[in-house]
């Protein structure tokens, strides 16, 4: 009986330090996923630094068939920010102060009021020297609740994912990916060695796309190259709902954007950008892709997402593909490839 008691009260202690962060209990975070607080002085809002601020967090996101911004932001002022507004999910906090700071600067922390929290604050001695650090520093902050709202995705699925689609993912192309719950679907073309997976949603629809082939050529990793090759894959392996129609990419509105990332420390080419289903049909969306080689098998391996919502915002959907692309383990990278982004 006493060494019964002694493993539930251990039990108990497991639960309540697993909520803890260097002894503090921790609640959960607040919020919806890119939604942001700002804190600030109320008389910062409309100067021309905070009108900077504002515009870089709520700048439309690119490759988008609507605008939407890249966070939903909310504000306060120093003395409304209460043990109510704590465990906010994104928390930029923003202290203008000449007596205090000689320099601007920006600190990042995690879980400082709630779990899994992501918190910026940024000092400036003048509104000048603020406006002067949002110019320079402006894709650093955007760049780090993005990532943040993204490992929050990415760990949810490491959780709560499609196992089955994932080991046939995994026998057809020797790579690892998170495959969402709500992803059941899928169409194999063998004559491209692609797979569709999709949610077959007929409102809020979530898709996958991944094929490869053979890695002859740095020249194949060229922006012009990588689109004809999506062309035409999605034509054969996704028909439009139309007789003849297909799904190809969009260029007449929004040309697609290309950017070299690193991806597990090696190399990787992300495009962004629109699709639309041509003849006589208007569906369309935005979609993300990355392209890796894995040179242990000398073969480039595209996995894409992309989204069809008609009527709803889309930037919460595409952003889970996001997370999903980055979920993606290759066997292999090539480590010598370097290429400037081209259209």
């Amino acid at each position: 009986m006493k060494t019964r008691l002694l493993t539930i009260i251990a039990a108990i202690t497991l639960v309540l330090l697993s909520g803890c962060e260097k002894g503090r209990f921790l609640s959960s975070i607040n919020g919806a996923p890119y939604e942001l607080l700002v804190v600030a002085d109320k008389s910062m809002w409309n100067t021309a630094s905070g009108k900077a601020l504002f515009g870089l967090l709520e700048k439309d996101m690119p490759s988008m068939p609507q605008k939407e911004p890249y966070f939903s932001t909310s504000r306060c002022d120093h003395a409304d920010f209460t043990s109510m507004l704590k465990p906010t999910r994104n928390i930029l906090i923003v202290d203008i102060n000449a007596k205090k700071y000689k320099h601007n600067d920006i600190a990042f922390s995690k879980n400082r009021w709630a779990k899994p929290q992501s918190v910026a604050k940024i000092v400036a001695p003048t509104q000048d020297s603020l406006l002067s650090l949002i110019e320079t520093r402006g894709q650093e902050i955007l760049d780090y609740f993005v990532q943040a709202e993204l490992d929050r995705e990415k760990d949810f699925l490491r959780k709560q994912s499609n196992a089955q689609l994932e080991n046939m993912v995994y026998e057809m192309y020797n790579i690892q990916i998170k495959v969402p719950t709500e992803i059941t679907q899928y169409k194999k073309d063998p004559a491209v060695n692609a797979l569709w997976l999709s949610s077959g949603a007929n409102d809020t629809r979530t898709d996958l796309i991944i094929y490869s082939y053979p890695y002859t050529d740095k020249a194949q990793l060229s922006l012009d190259s990588l689109m004809a090759k999506r062309d035409t894959v999605c034509r054969r392996l996704i028909p439009g709902p139309v007789d003849g129609s297909y799904m190809g990419t969009e260029t007449k509105y929004d040309f697609p954007v290309r950017r070299d990332i690193n991806k597990n420390g090696k190399y990787c080419a992300q495009i962004t950008g629109l699709w639309r289903v041509f003849g006589k049909s208007m569906m369309g969306g935005p979609y993300i892709s990355h392209t890796s080689i894995d040179q242990l098998h000398q073969q480039i391996v595209t996995v894409e997402g992309f989204v069809y919502a008609p009527q709803k915002n889309k930037r919460n959907l595409i952003r889970k593909m996001e997370a999903v692309l980055q979920t993606v383990q290759l066997p292999s990278f090539a480590d010598d490839v370097t290429v400037t982004a081209c259209k």
